[in-house]
């Protein structure tokens, strides 16, 4: 686990950019030391702070899923006895306990508005203002030359990116800083929340701009060295995603209509198909539309996942076939037996996601413990893993056209059908679905077993009030802590299956806390907290 990192201003801290190339984000050249103030001055300079920004994604990663998969139905701390500080804070995010000092909590919105920040210097160093009036991502004057096109490309992909860590804030923490420039010291201490309406309409200009502008080629048509950059394609999910949030599911069809008519990407097919979407082998392939690119080989740019969610026991690595990457391994985000046992049997995303150890061939599955496989993968230096984090897939797309459509038709269940299918399992027919419920049910279990440890279930859960509403998040997460009780049993307190249910109705449900830290330090501009922290 990374260790302890204290902030001071979250805002103002970040003052470097972190460089990259453009394939796989990565600069072998340490540049970390270079100054925004009048580093912007042509095409090379921004096509080198652009892959800056893309290399700032990296480190909200190792955080996320602490923050969202966790707090779902599909995985749990499973660390009975710890008293380690920093497991007792995933712990207490896990039901819904989380203190406004949470450290991991901190890291995730330092690092994601760290990340924010060298996009913010970048656009400045372009001219490219947001205008909060219109809603509308604005172009000035520059006093270097540069192509129009070029310069558009780069603030659409500056645009997305900013708008994917924006998306993600507002959904954990709820109203948060809209910082659209680099501020000063004295500015950032002014800079107070707004509201969840201003956050998501900076979102929606961002990502408009990333559309008009970014690479709108097909995939097949797009070069391969381009693969990995932001597409037009990825705008329009993500905004589609964000409208299906907003509960515009009239607003977000037509988007994933013409990325499934238009855009290339496709499924991956066969015996293999799914496996074949995340393998280090086949990094961007026809069905991966976004994701956040990872570089092994020691340079300090790989993913930390494997080695978080690897179990530290040999005789369960042994058994499961899991890899036990190089360094210290976390035994993390175990997914729970419900999850587990919610797949068909032959769902083969079942165990190409979940490893099942037995403690003796004859042991009951009351004693049974289960292991996020999906990120696990051999390494020769810790933290050091090639694997991408998926961020949108064609399966989303067509998933999401679902359940913006809204309704059993036959579009809808073709749709359906191919992820279904895909996963080795019989096609489901109208009788299948013949309900309102029945339909909004298939649509978020397939959702759920399509995207497991994606760290998508949490935000599904939350946005299906809005587009599937007979899908109830506090109904399940109710189920859930019934089940789980048996395990919530062994910690400090004991607690009973009313007590956990009883967290459902909590604010802390809902949104995290504003870190403490933005709060105790800003003796100029009092920040709100958020309900029950």
């Amino acid at each position: 686990m990374k260790n302890k990192i204290y902030k001071n201003k979250l805002l103002i801290i970040f003052s470097f950019l972190t460089l990259a190339s453009c394939s796989e984000y990565i600069e072998l050249e340490n540049q970390n030391q270079i100054a925004q103030d009048g580093f912007y001055r042509d095409e090379a300079s921004l096509n080198l702070g652009l892959t800056g920004a893309y290399s700032t994604l990296r480190n909200p990663i190792a955080y996320e899923w602490m923050l969202s998969e966790i707090r779902s139905d599909n995985t749990f701390m499973n660390l009975v006895g710890t008293t380690q500080a920093q497991n007792l804070q995933i712990y207490s995010n896990d039901i819904f306990e989380a203190p406004s000092y949470d450290s991991f909590i901190e890291n995730y919105w330092g690092s994601t508005y760290q990340s924010i920040r060298s996009i913010n210097g970048l656009m400045t160093g372009m001219n490219v203002t947001y205008n909060a009036a219109s809603g509308t991502i604005d172009y000035g004057m520059l006093d270097y030359t540069i192509a129009d096109a070029t310069k558009k490309r780069i603030a659409g992909e500056a645009s997305f990116m900013r708008a994917y860590h924006y998306f993600n804030l507002v959904r954990l923490y709820g109203g948060v800083f809209l910082v659209d420039k680099v501020l000063t010291s004295e500015e950032a201490l002014k800079v107070n929340r707004a509201s969840e309406d201003d956050i998501y309409k900076f979102v929606i200009a961002d990502l408009k701009n990333a559309i008009a502008n970014c690479i709108s080629s097909t995939y097949s048509a797009t070069a391969a060295t381009d693969r990995g950059k932001v597409t037009t394609w990825a705008a329009k999910s993500l905004l589609a995603k964000v409208y299906l949030t907003l509960g515009q599911k009239s607003d977000a069809l037509p988007l994933l209509s013409d990325v499934i008519a238009n855009s290339g990407y496709s499924l991956l097919t066969g015996t293999s198909g799914y496996a074949n979407v995340f393998a280090s082998t086949n990094e961007m392939n026809a069905e991966m539309i976004f994701a956040v690119r990872f570089k092994a080989g020691g340079l300090g740019y790989g993913s930390s996942l494997s080695n978080l969610f690897a179990t530290n026991t040999s005789s369960i690595a042994s058994q499961t076939k899991l890899a036990q990457p190089a360094g210290t391994r976390g035994s993390y985000n175990n997914p729970t037996e419900e999850f587990y046992k919610s797949f068909g049997t032959s769902d083969i995303r079942r165990d190409y996601n979940i490893k099942v150890y037995k403690p003796t061939a004859s042991s009951l599955p009351e004693t049974w413990t289960y292991w996020a496989a999906k990120h696990n993968i051999s390494t020769t230096v810790q933290n050091d893993s090639e694997l991408d984090w998926p961020v949108l897939r064609y399966s989303d797309v067509l998933l999401m056209y679902c359940e913006a459509v809204g309704v059993n038709n036959a579009t809808t269940l073709a749709y359906l059908n191919q992820v279904h299918v895909r996963a080795g399992l019989t096609a489901l027919t109208a009788t299948n679905v013949a309900t309102q419920a029945a339909y909004e049910s298939a649509v978020a279990n397939e959702r759920r077993w399509e995207f497991a440890l994606e760290n998508q279930r949490w935000f599904d859960l939350l946005r299906f009030k809005k587009t599937l509403t007979t899908v109830n998040a506090k109904a399940i997460m109710s189920n859930h802590f019934a089940e789980m009780q048996p395990f919530y049993s062994q910690y400090d307190g004991a607690y009973t299956t009313a007590q956990l249910q009883a967290k459902v109705a909590d604010p802390k449900f809902d949104l995290l806390p504003i870190p403490n830290v933005e709060i105790v330090t800003n003796t100029t501009n009092p920040i709100t907290q958020n309900p029950g922290y």
